[in-house]
């Protein structure tokens, strides 16, 4: 139903915690369709359930209240949600990764049928407080009960929290009393609770986030990929006809077989407009997901399937690289620009590999994307598009300098910085070994995992400050379980005595080569010279590194020393 020239009514107001739940059991407050699925982690709900123990302010919800029908989610977490009636529903436009979380915790979990209890497993859901500790936990559901311990779904329901009252009571733990009153005090804690609560009406579903962003200005803002699906959601009788939110989270799912299981939503929704030929930064989304107003070449919903191959090419080309994980990428706006280009051009020649090969490296040694300039971006995302997809041997762009001088060698290591990922990328180009002369299988997989962690430090404490964060203290893990200073296993590989002495040597310094490191500084190490020997191999990789821009037809650096790198900031 649609509601033009009429004044669009925002009524804050504040509700108690449980009347909310009560409505979205009752389904008088829905979950539309259009939002994505429940994504929180279980640390996030920890902390939100404190924050309401502590009486801290939790932020507000928003919802819209329509007489017209939408299609909205028949369960939260483990907890069906009985069928709308007819009349005013109010659908959660904001908060409800929060009033999700509530729903599914404090009401007694049914069935483990549901489609997010599926998705997440019931064990998600299963909450309790330990009175002991003041503190909320997961349980499985077969763990042991102590008598400190209280099903948060229990407390909210008399009956129930009785019964657990009684099983306390009779456990003869000496300090029974005691856990009960704190737990009747948190009991009294959440149903005193009161939540802010916007209400929106007399307003179509694009007015109503239109006034939410406007409201939130200064504040927590919907995501670009909630509003353009709030925007762009389409549904006949009832049934979603176009759903953003569920075709980024489709092809979220497709694109971990590819080793990429953190891609950023809005790093889609940037593909996706660059598919149809739009600023990739633009916010106007009324106008890029209006077919009235058509700004694109193409519409929204005609791009996804074209998107979608796109981007699995760049995948393919970019694991060709060396880059298998998202924690490699150096910018997520390379994966825009390249997946521009193989919208246009799904089989390139060899000449055009070669130059999307060098433009990556350059890109990359260059922190080109970290200057953060909109204008200059687009430009170079429609001349991979437009233009090198139909050069068959292309050699230079108009819109980037491919002789641009890399940038400096970083003083630290910090995998928040492109220049750091891109050492990364060199380093693993080497293969590195385990102790016993084995190449270390998939390490990137421990990079997808662990992060900066699954680069071990070789020292712990180094004289000089600044070469305790270099790149030239940290090496790959040898194995996930040996977290130790990586000192410590060098050290066994020239301690090693052996019956054929040279053979041992050469094994040695195959393994010490896959990590950069030469015999005259592996000796260093040996000598207990730790500056030394950082500086040495600082050095060494320094010097693979420029070896390997020769090789990629990347420009050298200016500056042979070290110096800060910039913080990937797109």
């Amino acid at each position: 139903m649609e509601i033009e020239n009429t004044a669009a009514e925002v009524k804050p107001e504040v509700s108690f915690l449980f009347e909310l739940i009560r409505d979205v059991v009752g389904g008088r407050v829905r979950i539309p369709i259009f939002q994505r699925r429940y994504v929180w982690r279980r640390n996030q709900m920890l902390d939100l359930l404190d924050s309401i123990r502590l009486q801290f302010p939790i932020g507000s919800l928003l919802l819209w209240e329509t007489e017209q029908s939408v299609a909205s989610r028949d369960s939260v977490g483990p907890i069906p949600i009985s069928t709308a009636g007819k009349g005013v529903t109010a659908y959660v436009l904001d908060g409800q990764q929060r009033l999700s979380t509530l729903v599914g915790v404090l009401q007694t979990p049914a069935a483990e049928s549901s489609e997010q209890s599926t998705a997440e497993g019931t064990d998600h859901w299963r909450v309790w407080f330990n009175a002991k500790d003041n503190a909320f936990e997961h349980h499985k559901k077969n763990d042991p009960l102590e008598a400190w311990h209280c099903p948060l779904w229990s407390m909210m329901d008399t009956l129930p929290f009785l019964k657990e009252c009684q099983r306390i009571m009779e456990s003869k733990d000496s300090q029974a009393e005691s856990y009960i009153a704190k737990m009747q005090k948190l009991t009294q804690a959440f149903t005193a609770y009161k939540i802010p609560v916007i209400r929106l009406r007399n307003t179509t579903l694009s007015q109503a986030v239109d006034i939410f962003s406007r409201l939130n200005s200064k504040g927590q803002k919907i995501s670009a990929d909630e509003m353009a699906t709030a925007l762009s959601y389409d549904e006949t009788s009832g049934q979603p006809v176009f759903n953003l939110a569920e075709e980024i989270d489709r092809l979220i799912d497709e694109m971990q077989s590819y080793g990429f299981k953190s891609i950023d939503r809005n790093t889609i929704l940037r593909a996706y407009m660059a598919a149809m030929e739009v600023d990739v930064y633009s916010k106007d989304w009324n106008n890029l997901v209006n077919d009235d107003k058509r700004v694109g070449k193409l519409k929204l919903h005609e791009v996804i399937a074209i998107t979608a191959a796109g981007l699995k090419d760049a995948l393919t080309f970019l694991r060709g690289l060396g880059v298998r994980t998202t924690r490699l990428l150096p910018y997520a706006m390379q994966l825009v620009a390249l997946a521009a280009f193989f919208i246009k051009c799904k089989e390139p020649t060899p000449a055009q590999r070669a130059f999307l090969q060098r433009w990556f490296w350059v890109t990359s040694f260059t922190c080109h994307f970290a200057r953060g300039n909109p204008a200059r971006d687009n430009s170079l995302i429609a001349e991979l598009r437009d233009e090198i997809s139909q050069n068959p041997a292309p050699t230079s762009l108009r819109h980037m300098r491919m002789d641009t001088a890399a940038e400096p060698f970083p003083l630290n290591f910090d995998m928040r910085s492109a220049r750091s990922r891109t050492v990364l990328l060199v380093l693993l180009s080497l293969k590195p070994q385990d102790e016993n002369g084995t190449e270390i299988q998939e390490p990137w997989r421990q990079i997808e995992e662990h992060g900066p962690f699954a680069m071990a430090h070789i020292f712990a404490k180094v004289g000089e400050k600044e070469l305790v964060s270099s790149p030239a203290n940290r090496i790959f893990q040898i194995q996930e379980s040996k977290h130790k200073q990586a000192k410590f296993w060098l050290r066994e590989l020239g301690n090693r005595q052996s019956l054929f002495i040279e053979e041992e040597e050469v094994k040695r310094d195959q393994i010490l080569a896959s990590h950069a490191i030469e015999p005259e500084t592996f000796s260093l190490l040996m000598a207990d010279d730790v500056e030394n020997f950082l500086h040495r191999r600082c050095d060494r990789i320094i010097q693979i590194e420029r070896e390997f821009m020769k090789i990629e037809r990347v420009s050298l650096p200016l500056e042979m020393e070290p110096k800060p790198a910039p913080i990937d900031t797109e």
